[in-house]
């Protein structure tokens, strides 16, 4: 089997499943439990905030878990909807923003303009904030095409405007693979997910930063474990997501993935014809490479790689049965825009396994273009 879909989730290392099934057969309290056995899990999940400040170079009270990225971006976005503010983002955010922002209560939400690359325009930027503004929310690495946004102009064109806005970014396939040093980007608020990187699914997180804290509200109202997300914690698998931030951190692989990444890129502009490749070459992660394929239909190319144990997506595993809002945007053509695919990387992909995606890749597009 090869694997080139973590972006949508990633495998999880065997040592962090050994660990969280260790947590759970001998560290099962309740971690609000005030006993000492309770303690022992909320232990555990004090380890969690250290690894995670650390790496974001926040205070470990600034981190507070969820139950995953999605949960962490409806609450924010809940948190600053009144029908007397507004709020800018961009109409190439993952659907937990585009969807939660398009069904909030705001005044009005304004999607900036991007380029044909992706990036966000900043003069449109400047133009639209304004006294009612109270919340920016940017994806910092896009899902679908890797894009990389400059967070820390857009910080610095938003704070000079106002302090009191709220900047929050989506870096749910940032942490653990570039820097997510909240001071140097300037935000507020930063989203994650421990499945990203080789962690549990169902765990997440949102670092506040501690003045903004009291603005934020929770969308489950309850115990507030985590002060804005209500319910019992999961504390082996917000241990257990800690582990592998740790984990993969500690592998320094962006080198190899970036070879790997340029490798696939470069063998399939090579080897296949009428081939648009979406992700830039600039200010990219290494670790997402979307690619267009004229006059194809990307479900029936997934499902012919499927056929060949080749795991790929077409687009984001997260806008099943919906126009290519992203693509769109762009402005890529329409003859291509059908046949988009989303190969993601991790590790434990090896260059042996790419040579034989883009063999099969090669035969499968002349068989599909021969039929349809």
């Amino acid at each position: 089997m090869i694997y080139l879909d973590n972006a949508a989730t990633t495998k999880m290392y065997r040592e962090v499943i050994e660990k969280e099934m260790d947590v759970l057969e001998n560290y099962y309290a309740n971690s609000s439990a005030i006993h000492s056995f309770g303690m022992e899990s909320e232990n555990l999940i004090k380890k969690a905030k250290n690894i995670f400040a650390r790496e974001i170079n926040c205070k470990e009270s600034e981190i507070h878990f969820t139950k995953g990225a999605t949960e962490s971006n409806n609450i924010v976005v809940n948190s600053f909807s009144t029908s007397e503010n507004k709020a800018i983002t961009t109409s190439i955010e993952h659907p937990s923003i585009y969807d939660a922002l398009t069904n909030a209560n705001y005044k009005d939400v304004i999607f900036l303009k991007n380029d044909n690359e992706g990036f966000v325009d900043l003069n449109h930027l400047r133009e639209s904030l304004d006294e009612d503004v109270r919340l920016v929310s940017i994806i910092y690495v896009n899902n679908e095409t890797g894009v990389i946004q400059n967070i820390g102009e857009i910080s610095k064109i938003v704070k000079d405007f106002n302090m009191n806005i709220c900047l929050h970014i989506d870096a749910t396939q940032a942490l653990g693979k570039i820097s997510c040093d909240v001071d140097k980007l300037g935000v507020d608020v930063m989203s994650f997910s421990g499945h990203k990187f080789h962690g549990p699914k169902g765990v997440g997180g949102l670092y506040i930063r501690s003045d903004f804290l009291p603005k934020i509200k929770p969308v489950l109202y309850g115990g507030r474990q985590q002060i804005i997300s209500s319910g019992t914690d999961n504390h082996p698998a917000i241990y257990a997501a800690a582990l592998a931030l740790e984990m993969q951190l500690d592998e320094k692989e962006y080198e190899y993935i970036s070879k790997l990444n340029k490798h696939l890129r470069e063998n399939i502009s090579k080897t296949i014809d009428d081939v648009y490749i979406i992700s830039p070459t600039h200010n990219s992660s290494a670790y997402i490479l979307d690619v267009a394929f004229k006059n194809i239909k990307s479900e029936v190319l997934v499902h012919y790689l499927e056929d060949n144990e080749i795991y790929v997506s077409s687009g984001s595993a997260c806008s099943h049965g919906e126009d290519n809002r992203v693509l769109t945007n762009l402005g890529v053509d329409k003859d291509y825009i059908d046949g988009a695919i989303r190969f993601s990387f991790s590790s434990f992909v090896s260059f042996d396994d790419l040579d034989k995606t883009i063999a099969v890749l090669k035969d499968g597009i002349e068989m599909i273009r021969e039929v349809f």
